[in-house]
């Protein structure tokens, strides 16, 4: 009754509401905020504060709150053919020292105006510019032709009050730059590298330098600390002025004559970087590759181009409303009271909002439309059509949408923030296009008129000439389901089962269907220059070294600082080197060099050991020197053999840490009562690991039993609900084990297992969208069934809604197959998968198992029940 209301209230004022649509979208087009302005993205950095290496990240931030870096930009050096020579390394500083520059221009250009009243009487450590002057120092070491850090120096000094440290500088530079000599010092360049940078380390940095040149001598690294987190948005433009300064020096090196370096940029900024980058490129070729697609399939379905107008002009609608309701979302915390609604979007989120709303929104159109032509080839009357049409369509493309609006809400539930906030942002966006297709889609259709059959010319043309091609085919099929339902499912279900029990039962044995990875770094392209420089360093560094493992230890009783303390951390150190043949070096305070701990001798490396052991950067580096746990907390920095993304690095750092915790036991008070935190790049894909499978877990419990309260609701009886969850269960397995044997094929020497997001995306939009046709035929099902009895009702809704279906199915594949264009290895994964599981469904599901099953539901239903439900 609501719809067939509806149906007459959208024909009578279809344009109040073409115009009402059209007001809202100018609205949230040009009202802030936008979705580019407040999407997030990353993982690691929204695992749930109570995970391990959440709470150890935490820690270490409160011990050694001077270290404000969250990520790195790592520049390469290195050559193949033998150990770097002077010259190499003498080019190696070169291009350090623009970087030390920008970095003394940042830190003079934070000190406050009252501090530039100190004069250069005062000491060391109240200068206001000893960081600014530090570094371009450095940088005028790293570089004696450079006069930049020389014409920098002479203004510190000149802010300073110091005019014969001044003079002495503005001699230097212009001795290197004649034109100087008529101008007044100031900070040069005009447009310095600002990649957000806390400290610039090179070969040459106290302590720290050790790090950064291979063992064999073939690479040196130059380090940019950044304040930007891991996948910062900013980051992209940050790899690109990179990029261009890599680009820069190649030339440089070869004009002088050293075309055997190899230059390039990595880093976990970097790399993050990369991915956003990849993700943007994925997201611009998925919505053309969308919108491309639904035009081409509808065009052969309908061969209408007029019909057109109406899937796409709703669908923009809804896309742009929608994306624009989430990203206000985002702003609720902002109102008073409001602050517990932290609400958060990712950019990768868009990709699936894109398809989904691309795929549903034509699906709903097209059974929209293809109920019109019904209705229209009976009535010959336009408006009356379109009205019976919503009447008759209305609740079953309401009920597919609640499928899955309510499936992906139960990502809710997760704990990885990710998932919790996208499945609802996805769902919200999904309810907005089933309203424009409630109302705007068939006021267009409405409003159009006789243009709608464009190039048809008339109803009786359109009725004809747009009936789906496949019509004929459905008749044959539906009366040999009928005939042979039970030997046609069991023969299905056998072939498939082939390919999907392996994955049931590992699920079953194991808990994950299919093996899967949570390597980050594998997601990118071969093509990336971070992912190269990475690769390429390898050869000369440990796979760890793009993702070292900081254990913390704790002991607020004891102090490290103290000889117990030192033994201590001795003790730890060879514990760790003898955890595992993979641990490469091991940093402490007491082993600054990373070597495995050894008695000093006289040699020259013995001298250098117990040097840098003393130093005061080695102290300030390894043992937390804060008011509050100053002594309580000493750093260990773990590099490893093993790529740190990987199942085998977790392994390491399981057995790391039983180790730890085994010789702890063995020690004497209070030193068996010190705690361990590990934080990392692999501590954090452990949890990770953890949350996510966990969150699995939950939510396909979830998804199952709230599609079948809503399919329950529907449709009312309890058999063919539970039949149907099932059907999609089990087309969920076979996709898996489709898509894991397609990768495996495809990628057969650098394949390690599907990505992560693969099974739960899959199972959470497969069995909420896979409902949606099995809905549609079900509602058509028991509807000709009350007109025509149980074996004719069954023939009719197969025949009728044959076309349909299969006509939406192929564009929501269609749409889930533009994921497969993207550049992230991860999205092809889950575009395919997708694509596969939407065809499986189409035409295997919803046409084999579901019409059997209902044809061997017939077999049981006694006569006298047959004729109560005719009778109606």
């Amino acid at each position: 009754m609501f719809f067939e209301q509806l149906g007459k209230f959208v024909v009578r004022f279809s344009l109040v509401i073409i115009v009402f649509w059209t007001v809202f979208t100018l609205v949230a087009a040009v009202t802030p905020p936008h979705w580019d302005d407040v999407t997030l993205d990353g993982d690691l950095a929204f695992l749930p504060a109570n995970m391990p290496s959440s709470i150890a990240e935490k820690l270490y931030r409160d011990a050694f709150p001077q270290r404000q870096a969250k990520s790195q930009i790592v520049f390469a050096i290195s050559r193949e053919d033998e150990p770097l020579d002077e010259e190499d390394l003498r080019l190696a500083d070169r291009m350090a020292s623009p970087l030390q520059n920008a970095q003394g221009m940042f830190l003079f250009r934070d000190v406050k105006p009252a501090s530039e009243e100190k004069s250069d009487e005062a000491g060391e450590d109240d200068n206001p510019y000893a960081g600014a002057i530090a570094a371009w120092e450095e940088a005028a070491l790293l570089d004696s032709k450079s006069w930049h850090p020389l014409w920098n120096l002479a203004l510190a000094n000149k802010a300073l009050g110091n005019e014969a440290g001044e003079q002495q500088f503005l001699e230097q530079a212009t001795t290197l730059n004649p034109e100087l000599k008529e101008k007044s010092p100031q900070l040069v360049p005009d447009d310095p590298f600002n990649w957000n940078q806390f400290d610039v380390l090179t070969r040459h940095t106290p302590v720290r330098g050790d790090m950064l040149t291979s063992k064999d001598g073939h690479a040196v690294l130059v380090v940019v600390e950044s304040r930007n987190e891991f996948m910062a948005t900013d980051n992209i433009r940050v790899l690109q002025e990179a990029s261009q300064y890599v680009e820069t020096w190649r030339k440089k090196a070869d004009e002088v004559g050293l075309k055997h370096l190899q230059i390039g940029v990595t880093g976990n900024a970097a790399i993050g970087g990369e991915m956003l980058l990849a993700a943007k490129e994925s997201i611009a070729n998925t919505e053309l590759y969308t919108i491309l697609l639904v035009i081409v399939i509808l065009l052969v379905i309908y061969r209408t181009p007029m019909m057109l107008t109406v899937p796409l002009l709703s669908i923009a609608v809804s896309f742009i409303i929608s994306s624009w309701l989430v990203a206000l979302l985002t702003q609720v915390h902002l109102l008073p009271g409001m602050d517990w609604f932290d609400f958060k979007v990712f950019k990768t989120s868009r990709i699936f909002i894109v398809v989904i709303l691309f795929g549903a929104g034509t699906d709903f159109c097209l059974f929209l439309i293809g109920r019109y032509r019904e209705e229209l080839a009976a009535c010959r009357d336009h408006q009356l059509a379109i009205s019976k049409a919503l009447a008759g369509v209305g609740e079953a493309l309401t009920a597919s949408a609640m499928t899955t609006v309510v499936g992906l809400g139960m990502m809710f539930f997760a704990d990885f923030e990710k998932y919790r906030n996208s499945g609802p942002a996805i769902g919200l966006c999904l309810l907005v296009t089933l309203l424009t297709c409630l109302t705007l889609a068939p006021a267009i259709m409405k409003f159009l008129g006789p243009l709608l059959f464009w190039p048809w010319g008339g109803t009786d043309q359109f009725v004809e000439k747009s009936r789906p091609v496949s019509a004929a085919w459905w008749d044959q099929i539906s009366h040999w389901i009928c005939y042979r339902p039970g030997l046609t499912l069991t023969v299905v279900v056998l072939l498939l089962g082939i390919v999907g029990v392996p994955s049931i039962y590992r699920r079953i044995t194991t808990g994950d269907a299919i093996p899967v990875s949570y390597d980050l770094f594998g997601d990118l392209g071969n093509d990336r220059m971070a992912k190269q420089t990475a690769l390429q360093i390898r050869n000369h560094f440990p796979l760890g070294e793009s993702g070292p493992m900081t254990i913390l230890l704790v002991n607020p009783t004891g102090q490290f600082s103290k000889w117990e303390g030192k033994k201590f951390i001795s003790d730890i150190a060879t514990t760790i080197h003898g955890s595992d043949e993979d641990i490469e070096r091991v940093f402490t305070s007491e082993q600054p060099l990373g070597d495995a701990p050894t008695r000093y001798s006289f040699s020259s490396r013995g001298i250098g050991k117990l040097m840098r052991k003393s130093h005061r950067g080695t102290k300030d580096f390894f043992l937390a020197e804060n008011e509050q746990l100053g002594g309580q907390i000493a750093l260990v920095r773990v590099l490893f053999d093993r790529n740190p993304f990987s199942n085998e690095a977790i392994e390491l750092l399981q057995k790391i840490q039983q180790d730890i915790n085994a010789k702890i036991e063995t020690m004497p008070p209070p030193w068996n009562e010190t705690k361990i935190f590990v934080q990392g790049t692999t501590p954090s894909i452990r949890d990770l690991m953890t949350v996510t499978r966990r969150d699995q877990k939950r939510i396909e419990i979830g998804v199952i039993v709230a599609v079948f309260l809503v399919l329950l609701v529907i449709l009312r009886r309890p058999m063919v609900c539970a039949y149907m969850i099932l059907s999609v269960l089990f087309s969920y397995y076979v996709t898996l084990g489709i898509t894991e044997t397609f990768f495996r094929f495809v990628y057969a020497d650098t394949y390690q297992a599907l990505d992560w997001k693969v099974p739960l995306f899959l199972f959470v939009i497969l069995a909420a969208i896979g409902q949606d046709y099995n809905v549609y035929l079900a509602t058509r099902v028991f509807e000709e069934q009350k007109r025509l009895g149980l074996r004719q009702g069954l023939l009719r809704g197969i025949s009728t809604t044959g076309g349909i279906i299969t006509s939406c199915g192929l564009v929501m594949a269609g749409t889930f197959a533009s994921m497969c264009m993207g550049t992230l290895l991860g999205v092809i994964e889950i575009g395919f998968a997708l694509t596969v599981g939407v065809l499986l469904d189409t035409f295997v599901v919803r046409t084999v198992m579901l019409p059997c099953f209902l044809a061997l539901m017939n077999r049981y239903t006694k006569e006298p029940e047959l004729e109560s439900i005719a009778s109606e």
